[in-house]
C-alpha cells in the first residue's frame, strides 16, 4: 500500500545525493573546508488551519522524520535537497475509513546561513525556503495523491568539528482539495537532528 508514494521519496534521496556529488569545479572556486551537509531530524507535525469553515475538522498531533543533504555554495549559502515521511490524522469530518494519512514530502530549498565561529565550534542560524511537491495517502485506503507543496522555516545547528546538532521549524503550503475539503493546508513541521559535514 505505501509503495507509490515510496518512489518519489527514494527518487529526492537520489536527487540529494547526487547534489552532494555535484561537480569539484563548483566547490573548488572557494577555499572554505565544509562544504557539504548530510542531516537526518524527528520531531513533530500539526496542521495550523481546520479543512472546514466550521471548524469541526482539524489535524491532531503527528510525527515526521526526514533526511536531507545540502551543497554549500559559499559559507552562508546553501542549496538543499531534503525528503521526509510524516504521519497524522483527521478529527471530526473524517473521511471513509481511516483517519490515519501518511505523508512524503520531497523539495529542494536555498538556505541562508549566518555562521558565528567560538573556537572549535560553529552555530548558524539559518533561513530556508523552496518548493517541490507532498504525495499524501489515507491508510488502508488504495490512493495517494500528490500536490505541489511550498515550504519556508527557520533553524539553529550547533556544529563541533564535522558533527553537529539541529533544530527546525517549517510550514509545508499546499491545496488540500479531496474528501469534501477545499482548504490551503498548513504543515508545521519542528524537527531536531543530526548533521554530518564534510
Amino acid at each position: 500500500m505505501l509503495k507509490r508514494p515510496l518512489f518519489p521519496l527514494t527518487l529526492a534521496l537520489a536527487v540529494a545525493l547526487a547534489v552532494a556529488l555535484a561537480p569539484t569545479a563548483l566547490r573548488a572556486q572557494s577555499s572554505w573546508s565544509n562544504r557539504i551537509t548530510l542531516g537526518g531530524a524527528f520531531g513533530g507535525l500539526s496542521g495550523a488551519a481546520n479543512l472546514n469553515p466550521a471548524g469541526t475538522a482539524d489535524w491532531r498531533l503527528g510525527w515526521i522524520g526526514s533526511v536531507d543533504g545540502t551543497v554549500w555554495l559559499n559559507r552562508n549559502v546553501g542549496i538543499r535537497a531534503s525528503g521526509s515521511w510524516a504521519q497524522d490524522s483527521l478529527r471530526g469530518a473524517v473521511p471513509t475509513g481511516r483517519g490515519k494519512f501518511n505523508k512524503f514530502t520531497y523539495d529542494a530549498d536555498l538556505v541562508l546561513g549566518y555562521p558565528i565561529e567560538t573556537g572549535s565550534s560553529t552555530l548558524t542560524p539559518y533561513l530556508l525556503g523552496g518548493a517541490g511537491a507532498i504525495s499524501v495517502h489515507q491508510l488502508a485506503a488504495s490512493d495517494t495523491w500528490s500536490k505541489f507543496a511550498g515550504n519556508f522555516g527557520a533553524g539553529l545547528e550547533y556544529r563541533f568539528g564535522r558533527v553537529g546538532i539541529r533544530a527546525e521549524g517549517r510550514d509545508f503550503v499546499y491545496k488540500f482539495d479531496r474528501y469534501g475539503f477545499d482548504k490551503t493546508q498548513h504543515d508545521i513541521a519542528w524537527q531536531g537532528g543530526l548533521t554530518l559535514t564534510f
